[in-house]
């Protein structure tokens, strides 16, 4: 029965129930970016989003729409191609158009809040859609108002996490991720960090996981991983003379590069045509290009695609080139080229030539022990502490990454004894011959502190930190070659700063590195390892003492490590690994060509002609080299070289094990 004057309220709940029963609307992310998102100054693009800029970003934007059916959205490319901006596009439009708990998930802590800071807030703040539905905090904020951020109507949040902590990715339940720099993420003692973050979604059927980042090492490197298990998507452009579709392939321009870093190209592989950087544009305009699936079986609702640089237009095809002959004979550099300009994981050497041939290679040149050869301007001492014995290495290290083993040295005793330590004082003080005739004591000496922590640490105080360096060895293969550690505590909770003298040194790339400097035979190439004549067999034996292998660890996961037979020592591979740290730490890849010449100026030529005497040994020709004329004024001062001045007193009388020469 109807009142009169009151409405009737079946129609209202009719209509309240149908706008309730509704579908939302399509979910456009690239339509969303192009009215919301805007780049400042910071950006090489500054304005609007435009999506005719790069249109194959359509397409993975359609896929992380939650109208697409993937699950598992997988991106392996170059860096700085624009893999953060579609993680916070997925962010941003999710949290507008879809709301729902979102966690987003950096390779550490420290990265999580660094994010957060400089790009997630700046996004903020600079598009209107975000502001109005996220709380006006501050961006100094720190804690759980940094890291969990809700909207102002509590119907969506995000969640901003590290990969390194398991208590950070625990009781969270999240329908949307993105998982960022996923090759950086290391295992944790509780499990695989990639797998406790994607059980966090596994409640949701539609749950959507965004797994982005650049390559690192290959055999073990997580978005390679999932990349593969998806549907292994590559952007495949039409010819410009023929029209066939194919991809861009970095090893074809790789090859080029080294023939010609200047004039670099493509050669389409139907017709044979030349395709140069002013093809580009063209190729990917929308329409022309498209994204085809290599993976005949990928896992059921999973997609993956591979982007690199060529594509992007960020850097000119000369200048990718460029960097890649640059880089080409130093494994450091050539991996950093195949990971951020490539898009490609690195495949390291996992195993140094046979010991026998390095050994009739050092007996073959005939050069003498404990003599610092005409070339090797930067001298590090590294020891290796045991029970009973500390072993070490003198290595001089030259222009193009080429190194000279000078002495091994030895020496009895505890680095705890009285008697050990006077040996070390002397080592460290000795004056080394030189072949230009003159002496010299090494720039920077490391020892190792991974065990005796305290001993080591009681001894080397009593030099400058730049004279002696604490150093230990630390696997992963994300690890840099060499931080700093600024202070830990012990077992006892005691807090020790070390003074600024201790670093952690990343050992599997420098031994990848290494391994792959060995295999060198032309005494003339970009680094080439010399060895003296007369170095004890157990000397090649340890350096050669490990191998790359492929272990299921105590929590059923496979990882690489760097495993040696047991009866077998590995002291002179460690020592080695650490000098080329320091060596690093003093200049030793990043020393400018002027740089080089000043130093040898003044550590081989002027003191060649100020020697009266000359070394039996001194090299005849270095006598009649001209002095280098001087260099022009530079417009910007080059960085100073940070390392000692050459001329110095000879050590004072005591114990020293540098007595070689007669």
């Amino acid at each position: 029965m109807q009142l009169e004057g009151v409405a009737d309220p079946q129609p209202i709940v009719a209509g309240i129930m149908a706008r309730g029963l509704e579908p939302p609307p399509p979910v456009d992310l690239t339509a969303w970016a192009a009215r919301n998102v805007y780049f400042g100054s910071e950006s090489p693009f500054p304005g609007p989003f435009d999506p005719d800029r790069f249109p194959p970003f359509r397409r993975i934007l359609d896929v992380l729409s939650p109208d697409h059916p993937a699950r598992v959205v997988t991106l392996r490319k170059s860096s700085q191609v624009g893999g953060t901006v579609l993680g916070e596009i997925f962010l941003g439009g999710t949290q507008d158009l879809d709301p729902c708990p979102f966690l987003y998930v950096h390779p550490t802590e420290p990265n999580a809040h660094r994010w957060v800071r400089t790009k997630w807030w700046p996004r903020v703040r600079a598009t209107p859609a975000l502001s109005r539905i996220f709380e006006g905090r501050s961006s100094k904020e720190g804690g759980t108002s940094l890291m969990l951020q809700e909207r102002k109507d509590g119907r969506g949040m995000l969640i901003v996490s590290g990969a390194n902590s398991a208590a950070s990715l625990s009781m969270i339940t999240a329908r949307r991720q993105v998982q960022d720099d996923l090759s950086l993420w290391e295992d944790l003692p509780e499990g695989d960090p990639e797998g406790l973050a994607d059980d966090r979604s596994k409640a949701f059927m539609w749950a959507k996981l965004f797994k982005v980042g650049t390559p690192n090492l290959a055999h073990k490197c997580r978005i390679t991983e999932a990349f593969n298990r998806g549907t292994q998507e590559h952007l495949h452009v039409p010819c410009p003379h023929c029209g066939h579709l194919h991809p861009l392939d970095w090893d074809q321009f790789r090859a080029r590069a080294e023939e010609d870093a200047v004039n670099v190209f493509f050669v389409c592989p139907e017709c044979g045509g030349i395709i140069e950087e002013r093809h580009r544009s063209g190729m990917i305009a929308e329409g022309a290009y498209r994204w085809v699936a290599h993976n005949p079986n990928p896992e059921p609702g999973w997609v993956s695609f591979h982007l690199w640089a060529a594509y992007v237009g960020l850097e000119s095809w000369s200048t990718m080139a460029r960097a890649w002959h640059a880089a080409k004979g130093d494994p450091a550099d050539e991996k950093r080229v195949t990971n951020t300009t490539g898009g490609e994981p690195y495949e390291q050497p996992g195993e140094a030539p046979a010991w026998e041939e390095l050994k009739t290679r050092a007996e073959a040149a005939q050069r003498p022990r404990g003599l610092v050869p005409i070339g090797a301007l930067l001298l590090t001492l590294t020891l290796d502490c045991q029970d009973d014995y500390i072993d070490g290495v003198v290595v001089g290290w030259g222009r193009d990454l080429r190194r000279w083993i000078v002495e091994r040295v030895r020496i009895e005793g505890h680095v705890s004894t009285p008697e050990t330590r006077a040996e070390l004082n002397a080592l460290v003080d000795q004056a080394w011959p030189t072949k230009a005739g003159s002496r010299r004591r090494v720039d920077l000496t490391g020892i190792d502190a991974n065990a005796w922590t305290d001993d080591v640490f009681d001894w080397a105080k009593g030099f400058a930190k730049s004279r002696v360096a604490m150093v230990r060895g630390v696997a992963g293969d994300a690890a840099p070659s060499l931080a700093l550690v600024r202070k830990e505590r012990r077992r006892d909770g005691k807090l020790v700063k070390y003074q600024g003298r201790f670093f952690n040194v990343g050992v599997n790339g420098l031994k990848g590195a290494l391994y792959k400097f060995l295999r060198i035979g032309d005494a003339d190439a970009r680094g080439y390892v010399d060895f003296p004549a007369g170095l004890e067999d157990d000397y090649f034996e340890q350096l050669t003492a490990e191998k790359r292998t492929a272990v299921v660890n105590r929590r059923g996961f496979t990882e690489y490590q760097w495993i040696k037979p047991r009866a077998r020592r590995n002291e002179q591979l460690d020592c080695m690994v650490y000098g080329e740290a320091l060596a690093g730490k003093l200049g030793w890849r990043t020393l400018t060509p002027m740089q080089w010449a000043a130093m040898e100026a003044e550590r081989e030529i002027a003191a060649a002609r100020a020697t009266p005497q000359r070394d039996m040994f001194a090299d005849p020709a270095l006598a009649a080299r001209p002095a280098p004329e001087p260099a022009p004024a530079p417009i910007a001062a080059p960085p100073p070289i940070t390392v000692p001045a050459f001329a110095r007193p000879s050590a004072p009388a005591g114990r020293s094990l540098g007595a070689l020469l007669p």
